[in-house]
């Protein structure tokens, strides 16, 4: 993520799942598991940390029976909504809903007219399990399962919950409520991916370049026109950095982005954020769809990221010029997020080193130029010189220090510059791939610098004394 002033840390993002399996067009049952971000700090829970990246898996059960209405009849409704989308029938996508709540049926309009115009390659839905209650309604939780058509490498889902009803035992079902499948308790920042740009009851406008599909309100169709060009660039110039890194590893060809005003609307777009975020920009990892427990543990986590930029942050766009530098930073997130493989039991202390994740997208974000280039060098060097130039790259415990997360994204980036200076700018590309692959910091500077943690930390601190005093 992208904070928004190189002084003021950012909160939490939304995680990830687990190993996909194949989804086969009929809907499936098995169990799956999801995970979900925690809200606060210091729950006691096992933790993944990726950068500002914090999640806890909560279990849904996919196999939950329906007694209300068999699962034959919710899949044969199902069936039949995604037909309706697919051949664009209106009149057949509407017919679940209760035509006696106009509001929902508004919504759902707009929702059908707002998926038409994504470029999408594969969409249905598909139902996620349910619960019963009395008196003939119950709760469905239905996955939308799609792949923008050469962005997404593998499909990914969002979940909804519906709510439906029978008046009497002939009676067709109806879809009274519909919702995103939000799990009760302390952590609500969801990795349902709901609300999508598409789910807010409004147009949206669809821009689309060779690399990029920026997803936006009709009202910010001005800005998209503006803005997409930028993110093209960026979108081509990371990908062309990494195909240039030699690295054996699958980059997404292509990216979704959508563009929010103001920090409430960056904190709801595939989330609920339950504090008013303060980065500029998100890319949200997205677990591939049909991911169930158990699935091979060579699979993916991570099918493909969402990624969220606030073009009225003032330090990248109002009172900035660093619009390209955003772009660019956010999408290297989602280029090498598709590379994590972490699974359960994975600690916060444990997850990706910070100064690699946020280093890796800074080194990115100021077009591979060295750290001293940064805008945020001039404070970051105030502050090494109060610690007489006497510096360890800081551990994920200590990286969003009350004042100095800019100073350790700047850190992060002297790093990558330090790596490329002595090693080889291929060796930072290897370094990322194999610490988001799982591997330990210290193995990795073993097996692609051939050196010791120590040592690297050693070499490191005296480039960054030098390069500054």
């Amino acid at each position: 993520m992208t904070e928004g002033h190189p002084s003021v840390p950012s909160p939490p993002a939304p995680p990830w799942a687990q190993p996909p399996a194949p989804v086969p067009p009929p809907p499936h049952k098995s169990g799956r598991g999801l995970w979900v971000a925690l809200g606060a700090v210091g729950v006691a829970l096992l933790v993944l940390l990726v950068g500002s990246v914090v999640a806890v898996s909560v279990y849904l059960d996919r196999s939950s029976s329906t007694t209300a209405a068999g699962s034959d009849e919710i899949d044969t409704l199902l069936a039949e909504h995604t037909r309706a989308l697919r051949e664009r029938d209106l009149g057949a996508y509407l017919a679940p809903f209760d035509p006696g709540d106009k509001d929902l049926v508004a919504r759902q309009t707009t929702l059908f007219h707002n998926l038409t115009k994504l470029p999408l390659a594969e969409a249905r839905y598909e139902e996620f399990g349910a619960s019963t209650a009395t008196e003939g309604t119950f709760d469905v939780r239905v996955s939308f399962v799609h792949r923008f058509e050469g962005m997404d490498p593998t499909p990914v889902e969002e979940l909804y919950k519906w709510t439906v009803t029978r008046a009497g035992t002939d009676a067709p079902l109806k879809v009274t409520a519909v919702g995103g499948a939000l799990v009760d308790g302390p952590a609500r920042d969801m990795t349902t991916y709901y609300p999508a740009p598409w789910d807010t009851g409004r147009a949206i406008h669809v821009e689309k370049t060779p690399h990029t599909v920026l997803v936006v309100d009709e009202s910010l169709k001005a800005e998209a026109q503006r803005y997409a060009p930028v993110a093209e660039r960026a979108a081509t110039e990371d990908l062309a950095a990494w195909q240039a890194g030699g690295v054996d590893a699958t980059a997404p060809q292509g990216f979704v982005i959508s563009l929010v005003k103001g920090k409430k609307e960056l904190g709801s777009l595939y989330r609920t954020t339950k504090e008013t975020p303060t980065e500029s920009g998100v890319a949200i990892p997205v677990p591939p769809a049909g991911a169930i427990d158990g699935a091979d543990a060579s699979a993916p986590e991570v099918g493909t990221s969402r990624v969220v930029i606030d073009v009225t942050d003032e330090y990248h766009f109002t009172k900035g010029d660093r619009e390209l530098e955003i772009f660019r930073h956010e999408l290297a997130h989602a280029i090498v997020n598709v590379l994590l493989k972490r699974g359960r039991g994975a600690t916060a202390l444990d997850g990706p080193e910070s100064w690699v994740v946020e280093g890796f997208a800074e080194y990115l974000a100021h077009g591979r130029k060295a750290f001293t280039t940064s805008d945020r060098t001039a404070e970051s060097t105030r502050i090494l010189r109060s610690y007489d130039f006497r510096q360890d790259l800081p551990g994920n415990a200590a990286w969003e220090t009350e004042g100095r997360l800019s100073y350790h994204y700047w850190l992060g980036h002297s790093a990558m510059s330090y790596i490329a200076e002595r090693h080889g700018e291929q060796k930072v590309f290897q370094l990322v791939t194999e610490h988001y692959r799982g591997t330990p910091i210290g193995d990795v500077t073993r097996s692609v610098l051939g050196m010791s943690y120590a040592d690297f930390e050693a070499g490191w601190a005296e480039h960054l004394r030098s390069a500054v005093r």
